[in-house]
């Protein structure tokens, strides 16, 4: 019987062993797919922005007339391309796939740089150079719209480039009827950085500051004034008695306070959440987080409620600049005036409910980083005289004076025009002291409010 029962054994075993091997094999493959797949995604979702970004890169370069801007935009298109280029690359995709992209890539790239240079020595882009421009900017809005609609299948669907894996597997000698292979194919045929509203985006440097200019000689406050200055900021409602509490403290840039205000009988869907700064007792953010269901109040009453608000708090002149609406509620930017000056550093959100006009959120961080009373100088060249330097393609309004931050410190005093080109909206900032273009933005107008590229 032991005769046998031996071989069965070592059958066994190896049998237990051939098994194990395969399971340690699927398990290794399958690592390797979700580590291929997730390193391509990442690659792919990288080069969808970077192709954005080209996209907003070259219309501004197409409406600046500063050739020292323009020349930082070009190498801004050039780094960007060069990005596109080597994400592209890290795709499993052929040439017969990829190769018209890549050669978009490595022109938009060559020509910004050859122009840079061009341009740096002294050139300008003259009516050819423009159109050149011009078409590249197409191709790459055309690319832009493939590529969002290929991200918004990738995030549909999970295995999107796991078809892709398993193409290289084949050494993509074959061309299989599959969604992969068909949106590349026709993106190689063909050939929106997600907006920013306008304060969290260009004119957010001044967060970066490492003291609030607006508490700088404030005295400090305890946490019983704490709580009187939480029950002074909340919007109060006819017939409703509120209490405050402090509940803690917060570090960062604005030490603070953090008060919980609660209505009589209120539940905790009712609390009003908010931070009040150590120094001066100021309200740095405030969130009510009560459910807004309907809407009643049109846009224009909701930005008068909320420049009432902060008139009511003692913030001085303020100017509302852009909103967002979103559900039934809107948010405002508004900028504090100086001399019928426009002071975009010093910014403060405000949320209003469109149901019963209610002030359910703020945020002054903006404003307290940089307020004070500026030494504003006096124009060096006229509206006119700033207008003249604009490039004559744009259809141009506007012209209103406006300090604008370029870096955490530095502030220009400049004019702000509303150019359109085509389709495309624009803001142009021009130094007005020596006529320079600082910058520009691209303006997306949506149902929900203006956002800036």
């Amino acid at each position: 019987m032991r005769r046998w029962i031996i071989p069965v054994v070592i059958g066994l075993l190896a049998l237990a062993a051939v098994g194990s091997w395969g399971y340690n094999q699927r398990l290794a493959n399958r690592n390797l797919e979700n580590f291929l797949n997730n390193k391509y995604q990442r690659a792919f979702f990288d080069m969808t922005g970077q192709v954005q970004n080209i996209e907003v890169l070259l219309s501004k370069s197409m409406v600046a007339a500063d050739p020292r801007l323009d020349t930082s935009l070009l190498m801004d298109i050039r780094q960007q391309a060069a990005f596109a280029q080597s994400n592209l690359g890290q795709l499993p995709l052929n040439d017969a796939l990829a190769g018209r992209t890549a050669k978009f890539f490595t022109q938009v790239g060559d020509y910004a740089a050859s122009l840079s240079k061009q341009v740096g020595r002294g050139g300008a882009i003259d009516a050819e150079h423009w159109e050149i421009l011009n078409s590249l900017y197409r191709q790459s809005s055309e690319l832009n719209q493939e590529l969002q609609g290929m991200q918004y299948k990738v995030a549909q669907n999970n295995f999107y480039f796991g078809e892709l894996v398993r193409q290289v597997r084949k050494n993509l000698q074959k061309n299989p009827d599959n969604l992969a292979q068909n949106d590349f194919q026709a993106l190689d045929q063909r050939m929106q950085q997600y907006p920013a509203l306008i304060y969290d985006g260009p004119f957010s440097e001044h967060l970066e500051r490492t003291e609030p200019r607006n508490l700088r000689d404030a005295a400090e406050i305890g946490a019983g004034e704490a709580n009187n200055k939480a029950l002074s900021f909340i919007d109060r409602q006819q017939g409703v008695d509120y209490q405050a509490a402090v509940t803690g403290s917060t570090g960062g840039r604005i030490p603070a306070y953090r008060v919980e205000v609660s209505p009589a009988g209120g539940g905790d869907s009712d609390r009003i959440l908010m931070d009040i700064s150590k120094k001066g007792g100021k309200l740095i953010w405030l969130i009510n987080g009560r459910s807004v269901e309907s809407r009643s109040l049109d846009i224009n009453a909701a930005r008068q409620k909320a420049l009432d608000y902060l008139k009511n708090n003692g913030f001085g002149d303020m100017k509302s600049t852009y909103f967002l609406h979103h559900e039934n509620s809107a948010t405002f930017n508004l900028a504090a005036l100086q001399n019928g000056v426009v002071l975009y550093p010093d910014l403060i959100k405000v949320t209003v409910a469109l149901d019963n006009g209610e002030i359910t959120g703020v945020e002054t961080s903006g404003y307290l980083m940089s307020h004070q009373r500026r030494d504003l100088p006096a124009a060096g060249i006229s509206r006119e005289q700033a207008l003249a330097g604009l490039n004559p393609r744009l259809q141009v309004q506007g012209g209103n004076l406006v300090l604008i931050p370029l870096g955490a410190e530095e502030e220009k005093l400049a004019y702000e025009f509303q150019g359109t080109l085509g389709e495309d909206n624009y803001l142009v900032y021009v130094n007005a002291l020596d006529g320079r273009e600082e910058n520009v933005l691209k303006l997306l107008e949506t149902p929900n409010g203006t956002l800036t590229m």
